[in-house]
This record gives C-alpha cells, structure tokens and sequence, in this order.
C-alpha cells in the first residue's frame, strides 16, 4: 500500500517560504526595471530643460523633474543600474575574499594568529569614515566605491568564515578525508568550502541590502557617483534641501532604496529559514 507524502500546512508553508518569496519577487520586479529601463520610459535621464526644474508629477512625467528639470522617473529607473551593478559586484569581491581569507584563518592556526590580528585591528576603524577616506582620496567612480566597500565588508565576512571553518575542520569526515591522503587544499576546497557554502548564502540578502546603503550614504554625502550618473543616493542628495518643500524631489528615490533593502533582507532571511535545519 502507498503512502500518501503529508501535505504542507498553509501557514506552515508560508511561515517557511514566505519571506523568500516575497523578496524574490520584490528583488525580481527592481531587477526588471533595471534591465528594461529604456522600454519603461520615453524620457532621457541626462537630458536638462531649466525652464521646467522642480515641476510636480504629472501625466507627461509621472515622477516629476528634478532641480535641472530631467525626468525622475527615469533617473530612478537607470539609476537602479548603477546601484544594483555597484551592489551585486562589491558582494561578489567580498564573497570570494573574505571567504578564502576566513577559510585560511579557520584551517591553519599559524595564519590565523597573524592574519586575524591585522584583520580586527582594521575592524576597528568606523566602516563610514574608511570609506569616505578611500573615496575622497580616490575619487568618485564605481572602482572606487567598489574597492572602498569592499575593504570596509571583508572584514566581518572573514571574521564569520573562520568561525564557519573552526566548527567544521573538527568534524569525522575531515579527519577521514585527511587518513586518505588528502592534502590540505584540497581538504579546505573539496570538503570545508561545501559544508560552510549555507553561511554565503544566507548573508546574500544582509550583504546586498548593507551595500545599497552604504553607497546611498556616500552619494548622499557626496562623495559618490559623478552627479550627472544617475543613482538613487545622488537623487536623495539633491532633493533633500528641499524635502519638506518639493517632497517629489526625493521621495521616489528614497522609496526604491527602502523597497529594495527590504527584498534583499526578506531574501536573506527567507534563504536563512530554508537552508539553517534548526528552523526546520
């Protein structure tokens, strides 16, 4: 006789998929309007028209101009570009560094002592201030908001890794993979990498979310982007001198940031829920 597989209970199931679904859909909707930008809005996001700076919404521009009457709504739209790619690509240096940095502090405790030391001494330096310090020195562009983000991250990543490995490096199926013969890079690749991949997955949504706000916090201190690139910090930046007279000037834009960071940290938790068992 067959037995029937137990069906999910509704509330169970969107206690468990929930958050994952609704920031994989949040974060799929941002990530349409990034790349389909052009189809979404006639208006071009550089082009100035003084005569009509700071004009409310309206039909023709539903989002209304900005101070040198350019088109809002499709600043936010292609700004979304250069603050997802900016996002996504610093996440993607602090994944892979901190990781391989973490993995050697957790496995071999002679770089542990030494690379360890280095790493917490940076971590003390207030993340905001290392960042405007890298970026004024260097000046504005993605390279060097990317390289500033990034330093100020891989700290914490490799922090948590080496725990991750610590925990890890301790159990059976190392200790036997290492009787067999294996040398120890291909114990660290093959075996560790695998059992601590969930931690990476889980701080995707947290990590993403934490990078869309400390670039919109440069570009609101100015020391972001080029004023003329589109991004929504650099949008927020211009309209809050007057954000209680003329609210439309950075309203949107604050709006996009607050709703992405929420996808991204649904996405994270959602991820968090699915992959950690004791939640099971």
């Amino acid at each position: 006789m067959k037995t029937q597989k137990k069906r999910m209970k509704p509330l169970r199931f969107v206690k468990k998929y929930g958050r994952l679904i609704a920031g994989i859909i949040i974060i799929a909707v941002v990530v349409f309007c990034s790349v389909f930008a052009p189809l979404l809005t006639q208006h071009d996001p550089y082009k100035q028209d003084m005569s009509r700076a700071k004009e409310l919404p309206s039909s023709e521009h539903i989002m209304g101009l900005d101070f040198y009457g350019r088109d809002i709504w499709s600043r936010i739209l292609y700004g979304s570009r250069n603050t997802l790619a900016v996002a996504i690509i610093t996440q993607a240096v602090v994944t892979v560094v901190g990781t391989i940095l973490g993995m050697l502090c957790g496995y071999f405790k002679k770089v542990e002592k030494v690379l360890m030391r280095f790493l917490d001494a940076y971590a003390t330096i207030p993340g905001l201030l290392m960042n405007l310090m890298i970026v004024s020195a260097l000046g504005s562009g993605v390279p060097q908001l990317v390289l500033a983000m990034s330093l100020n991250a891989i700290p914490g990543v490799s922090r948590a890794m080496r725990n991750q490995v610590i925990f890890v490096r301790e159990k059976e199926y190392i200790e036997s993979a290492k009787a067999m013969g294996a040398s120890e890079i291909r114990t660290l690749f093959r075996h560790v990498l695998p059992n601590i991949s969930n931690y990476l997955w889980v701080r995707l949504g947290g990590g993403l979310a934490g990078s869309i706000g400390s670039m919109t916090a440069l570009s609101f201190l100015g020391v972001g982007l080029n004023p003329i690139i589109p991004s929504w910090g650099g949008i927020v930046q211009e309209g809050q001198t007057l954000m209680f007279v003329l609210p439309h000037l950075s309203f949107f834009a604050v709006g996009a940031i607050c709703l992405t960071v929420f996808g991204f940290v649904l996405l994270g938790d959602g991820l968090r829920d699915l992959l950690d068992p004791r939640l099971n």
